[in-house]
């Protein structure tokens, strides 16, 4: 055989993996060991350690290579690069949102996560206020059931014609969702108007109800009653 397998170390005597070493063509029982090579094979290696050869043997050490870390004041992210013990003051651990390092590993930090809940659960209520309104609302002042849409233009264009006491064609959809401008005189497009006012006062009580319930689990540190809060568990 005119070859054997060698163990490459880096310019650290870590093991990185296999090669082959040449035989001389001048002296058969001279092997050409390439640079940084070995010809004693590492140990079997765990995880989280590395092979390093100390110029007479091998020993295990530490090795996060490729791993993440996490600083536990920051919290800002670390890609290990090199073999060796974690960095001083980070951790593999994973944080999650608005934790703290405590005690050896991370914990809630209550007030951070309360804001944070709260903060969401707040847009979420606005978000669901604004989409019921702008979302469009059934009248009956025609006689029969008609679908009115009620984004904000449509909610100028409606003011518009009740302030200057006219009627005429205004847009609607029936129940089978077929849309026309029908005839309304002035009188039903104010009760459409007044119907729209207390559709979407309807929705701002129940926005403010809510609102007040966040406030008060807010107060309180309570996060369960905070992420019990929601659109759908409070009636219009």
């Amino acid at each position: 055989m005119d070859t054997k397998i060698v163990y490459q170390t880096d310019h650290l005597g870590i093991y990185t993996g296999k090669t082959v070493a040449d035989r001389s063509p001048l002296e058969p029982d001279v092997w050409l060991i390439p640079g940084g090579c070995v010809e004693v094979a590492p140990p079997a290696i765990p995880d989280k350690k590395a092979a390093f050869w100390d110029g007479r043997r091998w020993q295990l050490v530490d090795s996060y290579r490729g791993l993440t870390a996490y600083n536990i004041e920051t919290r800002e992210p670390l890609v290990i690069e090199r073999a060796g013990s974690l960095p001083t003051g980070y951790t593999l651990e994973v944080p999650g949102p608005g934790q703290i390092w405590g005690n050896g590993h991370w914990v809630d930090d209550v007030p951070a996560v309360i804001e944070l809940r709260y903060v969401a659960q707040l847009a979420a209520v606005n978000m669901m206020c604004l989409q019921e309104i702008t979302g469009g609302f059934w009248s009956a002042a025609l006689g029969d059931r008609f679908f009115y849409d009620s984004a904000i233009e449509d909610q100028l264009n409606l003011t518009g014609l009740i302030l200057r006491g006219l009627g005429g064609g205004y847009s609607c959809r029936d129940e089978s969702g077929r849309s026309d401008f029908r005839d309304h005189s002035s009188d039903q497009l104010l009760q459409i108007g007044n119907e729209f006012t207390e559709f979407k006062l309807q929705r701002l009580r129940k926005s403010n109800e809510l609102k007040q319930a966040l406030s008060a689990a807010r107060a309180a540190s309570d996060l369960a009653a905070l992420n019990a809060v929601s659109w759908e568990s409070a009636p219009v």
